[in-house]
């Protein structure tokens, strides 16, 4: 135990000796994590990986619980009283998404961690096992230096966000009084956040909302021959006209409605904007693209990223595809679509309008599956947390915090939102801008992850001693 009347800096710097020398124990830990396939086909490696974070729980000194969800994945909590009263929840996942073809990843073995040069590639080590099993080191780390901790910790855990997170949603319809008092907390760091380059760390103060669906037509009872196609309806057509009307050329999405209540942003999130680092040919150089939609750059490109809602036909499917030609007239179609959604934007909403478009327009006939949805999440930036982030930036990165209006992918934090209307929810962690979530050859930095677990340490130190007063805002 070291002495109470250490400096701050000093404890600091003791833990991220620590933290250092046990580097090598710390990527052990990430192999094995990576090595469970806990993919959502995969229920019993879901459950190991559940089994594995409550032994780390259990070697840092922490307890853990779970809360019993009706269907689905159990959710896993843990609490360990600080020095302060404030509180800080860090919330991941444990799923990860499919691997896909292993003849797409450089080592044609997703689920072995691979180390090349200075990166570690596995299924699921950016998001989002890395994330996480790092939030439980920079813990050990501390209490193996220190033995108490500066302010209350908190983890919430669960295994299906990459389905949606039906089984938190479910715990939080049935269970709100509960959810709340295992989850209230002054701040939550959400799942992810990343580094560009050897830049600082990114604070995102946010998550977006998204919602899918699926879009069918059916025209007759079954395929016909090509030379029928003057009298016999085709569903592709009718498939490809209702999606026509959905969005204009330019991007605008025709829906009337869609764009209600979205937020125009303010002086304080433009300087921010354009501030922020974009490097705009080198993202349209690794995307082979001419340009960017309506030849946007500068600040409207970012202003469009940010503040401009999506919506995205990822899939389509008619008829049948063969080497030589077959002419046929499709009796049915199907189209996936994606909406990636901002502040005060409601999925639910979004779903009826679809709906009321195509009747409106004539295409009563399409039918509009809601697949799912989240609701956006937004975290001011002029928070007194931010100058806490500031600091620790420059203590464990010796560089300066960049701060990212929101984090552009969706996520469950409405949950959270929920039953604790005024918690900020901010995302921080050791990803990168081409850590390929989702992808073949999913990465991380080496050095970013050992340092996303100092940056926690520093931020836990400078919000144990702020002060909270309005002149800390940032």
């Amino acid at each position: 135990m070291k002495e109470g009347n250490q400096s701050v800096n000093s404890q600091i710097n003791d833990i991220f000796t620590f933290i250092d020398a046990h580097r090598e124990e710390y990527i052990k830990e990430l192999i094995n994590f990576i090595s469970i396939e806990s993919t959502a086909s995969q229920k019993n490696e879901r459950e190991k990986a559940r089994v594995f974070i409550e032994k780390q729980l259990q070697k840092t000194d922490l307890p853990s619980h779970r809360l019993k969800v009706n269907k689905g994945n159990d959710l896993l909590t843990s609490e360990k009283q600080g020095l302060k009263q404030k509180t800080v929840l860090f919330y991941n996942h444990y799923d990860v998404v499919e691997a896909g073809d292993p003849s797409k990843w450089d080592s044609g073995k997703p689920f072995a961690l691979t180390e090349k040069g200075d990166f570690l590639y596995g299924r699921g080590i950016s998001d989002n096992k890395g994330p996480l099993l790092s939030r439980i080191q920079a813990i050990r780390a501390i209490l193996s230096v220190t033995g108490t901790l500066p302010v209350t910790i908190k983890y919430l855990f669960e295994g299906d966000e990459e389905s949606g997170s039906p089984s938190m949603m479910d715990y939080v319809e049935n269970h709100p009084a509960l959810f709340r008092e295992a989850c209230k907390a002054d701040i939550c760091f959400w799942e992810n956040g990343r580094r560009q380059g050897n830049g600082g760390p990114w604070a995102r103060y946010g998550v977006r909302g998204n919602c899918s669906f699926d879009i069918s037509v059916k025209t007759a009872t079954k395929d016909v021959h090509g030379r029928m196609g003057s009298i016999v309806p085709s569903a592709s057509w009718r498939l490809i006209w209702a999606l026509a009307s959905l969005q204009s050329p330019d991007g605008k999405i025709k829906i009337k409605g869609f764009y209600d209540n979205i937020e125009t942003p303010t002086e304080y999130e433009l300087k921010i904007l354009r501030g922020f680092p974009y490097n705009e040919e080198f993202e349209k150089e690794k995307l082979g693209l001419a340009h960017f939609v309506n030849h946007v750059s500068g600040l409207e490109l970012k202003k469009q990223m940010y503040f401009t809602p999506t919506m995205s036909i990822c899939g389509l499917e008619s008829g049948q595809m063969y080497i030589k030609p077959r002419g046929i007239v499709p009796h049915d179609a199907h189209a996936r679509l994606s909406c990636y959604l901002v502040a005060n934007q409601d999925p639910n909403r979004i779903a009826t309008l679809l709906q009321e478009h195509f009747k409106k327009i004539g295409f009563s006939d399409i039918k509009v599956d809601y697949l799912d949805g989240t609701f956006p999440v937004k975290t001011s930036m002029e928070i007194p947390e931010t100058a806490c982030l500031e600091k620790a930036a420059l203590l464990a990165y010796n560089k300066p915090l960049v701060k990212e209006i929101t984090q552009l992918g969706a996520g469950p934090a409405i949950a959270l939102r929920r039953v604790i209307p005024d918690l900020k929810i901010i995302g921080i962690g050791p990803g990168n801008t081409n850590s390929n979530h989702h992808s073949p050859n999913e990465n991380l930095k080496v050095d970013d992850y050992i340092r996303s677990m100092k940056f926690i340490v520093a931020f836990l130190y400078e919000y144990s001693n702020q002060s909270l007063k309005e002149d800390d805002l940032h």
